[in-house]
């Protein structure tokens, strides 16, 4: 075929295509895309349909594993950008810049390949990279991580896509939102299997008018809402669902377990034509249109043999919850408790330590944490304060006098001139920024190398590895490594602590990641300065004295957790 004769018809696909609007996403999506050699189908996946029809400005989407989401959004994204009229901008974002390479060069362009309108809307003009992919004049996918240390792109966007949302930091989303302020449409699409309880996805589906796959039995037509606790049974067994373990499981009738309606205790089908959907809360009027997807939603594709399988196979039951039924759960893995905390207080009036180290939370108000690490390997703290930023000179200088602190370590925002300039009066400060990467290095300490003078000058940072140290800090306190003087904001201290919970899976491309996130309501401050003092703490052979100057190297200083198992 002739390039004139490819053009046009490209152009003839392009104008049929942009008389549908988005609410004829399913019908594009299987006309337009294929797989396993044929044209995509909903057929086992037909709840999806109702999420395409959905035009809400924010789509919420907490889900459970293998139901297909990711599979749906990836094709929903590329139908938007060759449906909407004129330029059309997507930015898609996955929890790390490598997850969101490798779904790119996989799953996106196995999509793209096996399509002929796609194919054929890409011309030796357009991009076609692991980050980016253009259809014409203003048509645009971005894929991008949404990690520490990742940026957000400065191309202004009309939708976003943030998939595993709640394995993503939410700081970085924050940025990506900025890039829809210019934009006509301001679209939004969140999808994640959920974590904890009130993390990012559960949080944003609170915020939604709630949508649920509910189930009318066939037999006396109740309606409700499928639950693997409450309505599935297996015949013969009478004990918990949670009490099936690998050991067991030989001895159970698992494969015939069946749903059975609350109302007459008889066996239901969950195909589609006795499905229904129903909103949760219909007077409120939310922004966003939230979908719970459970995997009773595609039963012939994850049945329910299948569930009951999987939850053998986790090593917690909430990871069972969270992954295979899509709903959020916690455990003690998920962050410090109330009971790891008392057991780490002891009662103190006068610190043991001759010198101390400290670690600084800056913010309007200030959080100091100061303490050292003893012969005995364990972490003391022994003093903390909270304080106005009017006053964070002060009490700076007063408290290093008082501790003879040798060494403190403070993050460098949000007042990066404020630490800056103070390190020039303290050659044992250090600023601290925080950097996600893989692997167990802890932080690694810069002297900048910019200035040759900058070494005497103690213009020092420390980058943190933000999400192993919290890893490092739980392991520590659960090991009995450390432990904290009671008193002054004891109980502060402790709900700090307590406030930001983690994320941990093996991503679907098989990358890990372990995520901290705060709550909704962000009061854990004193947990960062517990992070910059263990830090500190960890570099006392660092502090600088005018007689070593001269044998102080510019360059890069490894911490490695010798306790820290590889994932």
């Amino acid at each position: 075929m002739s390039r004139f004769s490819q053009s046009h018809i490209q152009r003839i696909r392009s104008a049929t295509t942009q008389k549908l609007g988005r609410r004829d996403l399913a019908k594009w999506i299987e006309t337009n895309t294929y797989i396993n050699g044929k044209n995509f189908s909903f057929a086992g996946h037909e709840y999806q349909k109702r999420i395409l029809e959905e035009e809400a400005q924010e789509i919420i989407i907490r889900k459970s594993a293998q139901t297909g989401i990711s599979e749906l959004s990836m094709r929903m994204s590329l139908g938007l950008v060759m449906i909407m009229p004129g330029s059309f901008r997507v930015g898609y974002t996955f929890p790390t810049a490598t997850f969101a390479s490798n779904y790119s060069k996989t799953r996106f362009a196995s999509i793209i390949n096996t399509s002929p309108l796609l194919r054929d809307s890409m011309s030796s003009d357009d991009i076609d990279s692991a980050d980016t992919k253009t259809f014409g004049v203003g048509k645009e996918i971005y894929f991008k991580g949404a990690a520490t240390g990742n940026a957000a792109i400065s191309t202004t966007l009309d939708m976003l896509f943030h998939d595993e949302l709640d394995f993503s930091d939410q700081e970085i989303i924050g940025d990506y939102h900025s890039r829809l302020i210019h934009s006509l449409y301001k679209w939004k699409v969140k999808l994640s299997t959920p974590t904890f309880p009130g993390g990012p996805i559960d949080e944003a589906f609170k915020a939604s008018n709630r949508w649920w796959n509910m189930c009318k039995c066939h037999h006396c037509s109740h309606t409700f809402v499928p639950d693997y606790y409450d309505h599935v049974k297996i015949p013969g067994y009478d004990g918990h669902l949670d009490e099936i373990t690998k050991e067991n499981l030989h001895t159970i009738r698992y494969r015939d377990a069946q749903m059975l309606c609350p109302a007459c205790f008889r066996p239901v089908s969950l195909a589609p034509e006795h499905r229904i959907w129903v909103c949760e809360n219909p007077d409120d009027d939310y922004i966003a249109t939230g979908f719970q997807v459970q995997p009773f939603d595609a039963p012939t594709i994850v049945t329910l043999t299948d569930l009951v399988i999987a939850s053998t196979s986790y090593a917690n039951k909430s990871k069972f919850k969270q992954f295979s039924l899509g709903k959020p759960a916690e455990d003690a893995e998920s962050g410090l408790t109330e009971e790891d905390l008392n057991k780490a207080g002891v009662d103190m009036i006068v610190s043991p330590f001759t010198t101390h180290c400290m670690g600084i939370d800056l913010g309007l108000t200030c959080h100091f944490t100061i303490g050292c690490e003893g012969p005995d390997g364990k972490i003391g703290v022994v003093y903390r304060e909270r304080v106005p930023l009017s006053r964070f000179r002060e009490r700076y200088w007063a408290l290093k006098a008082e501790y003879r602190v040798s060494i403190v370590v403070s993050d460098i925002q949000p007042y990066t001139d404020l630490i800056m300039g103070m390190s020039s009066e303290d050659a044992n400060l250090y600023g601290a920024s925080y950097v996600t990467r893989n692997g167990l290095d802890l932080f690694d300490v810069k002297v900048k190398e910019e200035d040759p003078d900058a070494a005497l000058l103690g213009v020092k940072q420390v980058h943190v590895n933000r999400n192993a140290m919290f890893d490092h800090i739980l392991a520590e306190f659960r090991a009995g490594n450390v432990w904290v003087a009671k008193g002054a904001d004891w109980d502060t201290f402790k709900a700090h602590l307590q406030d930001m919970k983690r994320a941990s899976a093996t991503l679907r491309n098989g990358e890990f990641t372990s995520h901290w996130q705060k709550s909704a309501k962000g009061n854990d401050h004193y947990h960062h300065s517990m992070l910059y003092l263990v830090v500190a703490c960890k570099m006392r052979g660092l502090a600088f004295s005018p007689i070593l100057a001269s044998l102080l190297p510019v360059g890069k200083f490894k911490m490695v957790d010798p306790n820290a198992k590889k994932k």
